[in-house]
């Protein structure tokens, strides 16, 4: 039924615009897309019914008469989050604006202190028995904020903990990367929608510190997919965010160059896994796998690649999680010389590669979290 499958997609786009808000700053393109692509499937919805209701009532979720179980991590959260808020009903009229919208998602999520203030025009929400006026709001306890609030300011530790490396300090700054690694497997275990929406954490200047943040993301996930161990899935987490620190031991320019490297620059480039495992080597990191991360993740499952191997080796099967994650996350990602790809360009090009550049397995379990 073509209504029913249009209000299961709101809701989806719902759970999903919550999440996004609770993850990236308000001005970033992973808030504003599910935001905008919410606000026309609500519309037009509203328009074609003539207004929209969306009720909560324990473990259902109830758009225009159809129910939906709250049977989803996602969902559930969602109606966790009404019934926090005092929201058992919500009526949204024909000319909902995508600001008003806006304000009562935030509202939702507890982000912002003036999402509650000012009068709601097209939208009326409370409980059941007095819909007609917004509830009280209590300040968002930490249960109801989304759990990857605690990445919030990921990018920044994770730029200065490259840094401190980079200069040969490690102690108190290597902790900080295992907090991240730490904080990211609670929020993979806890967001349903975490790998499509907690990428890109921040609009941030820094290509490698937030490119190193979502090739984490993903790699944990992959981990945690093939049920390691938590001692594991931490380790294997900490080589991922590590696996381009080589980067911060080439010239600025070059990483900075806004077109196309000409070959003796991308030769400068391709020597950042050398660079960075022998740098990794030198430090009490407790552990090899972040050097041997960073040396293998640019050397493809057939052997091409860089650096170039003397004999066929093995590659780890943390390098080949890294890998896929790192092509993927790559070609997602705007770079001065070319746009962004779309998610279904990208994993085109991503099966192209797949038993030749891509371990078939690994690539196979990468492609179940982000298809």
């Amino acid at each position: 039924m073509k209504a029913l499958d249009t209000q299961y997609s709101i809701l989806l786009d719902f759970v999903r615009a919550v999440q996004a808000v609770g993850i990236y700053p308000e001005t970033h393109f992973r808030v504003q897309e599910p935001l905008a692509r919410l606000h026309r499937s609500i519309r037009a919805e509203a328009r074609r019914l003539g207004g929209l209701n969306i009720g909560f009532f324990g473990g259902q979720v109830v758009i225009d008469q159809f129910p939906f179980l709250a049977s989803t991590p996602g969902f559930a959260r969602l109606a966790a989050k009404m019934a926090a808020r005092g929201i058992e009903k919500i009526a949204i009229g024909e000319a909902i604006t995508l600001q008003e919208l806006k304000r009562f998602v935030y509202l939702v999520t507890g982000i912002g202190a003036g999402a509650a203030e000012g009068p709601w025009k097209d939208i009326v929400f409370g409980r059941i028995e007095g819909a007609a006026q917004a509830p009280d709001l209590a300040p968002p306890t930490e249960e109801m904020l989304s759990a990857p609030m605690v990445l919030a300011g990921a990018a920044d530790v994770l730029k200065d903990l490259l840094r401190s490396l980079a200069s040969g300090r490690t102690g108190g700054d290597l902790e900080e990367g295992r907090n991240i690694v730490a904080a990211v497997m609670k929020g993979l275990r806890e967001e349903e929608f975490l790998i499509d929406r907690m990428i890109r954490l921040q609009s941030h200047d820094d290509y490698t510190v937030t490119h190193s943040l979502n090739v984490c993301v993903m790699v944990v996930a992959q981990a945690n997919r093939l049920r390691l161990s938590e001692a594991a899935i931490h380790e294997i987490g900490l080589a991922a965010l590590l696996h381009d620190i080589g980067k911060e031991l080439v010239p600025a320019e070059i990483l900075n160059k806004p077109g196309r490297l000409d070959a003796e620059e991308f030769s400068k480039i391709a020597l950042h896994p050398v660079l960075g495992a022998g740098h990794l080597r030198k430090l009490p990191l407790g552990t090899d796998l972040p050097m041997i991360v960073c040396f293998e993740h640019h050397i493809r499952y057939n052997g091409s690649g860089y650096p170039k191997l003397r004999f066929p080796e093995t590659l780890h099967p943390a390098s080949l999680m890294t890998q896929v994650a790192d092509v993927y996350d790559a070609l997602r990602t705007y770079r001065p010389y070319r746009p962004s790809l779309d998610k279904e360009t990208s994993l085109a090009i991503l099966r192209e590669g797949r038993g030749t550049e891509f371990d078939p397995c690994f690539f196979d379990n990468f492609l179940a979290l982000v298809s």
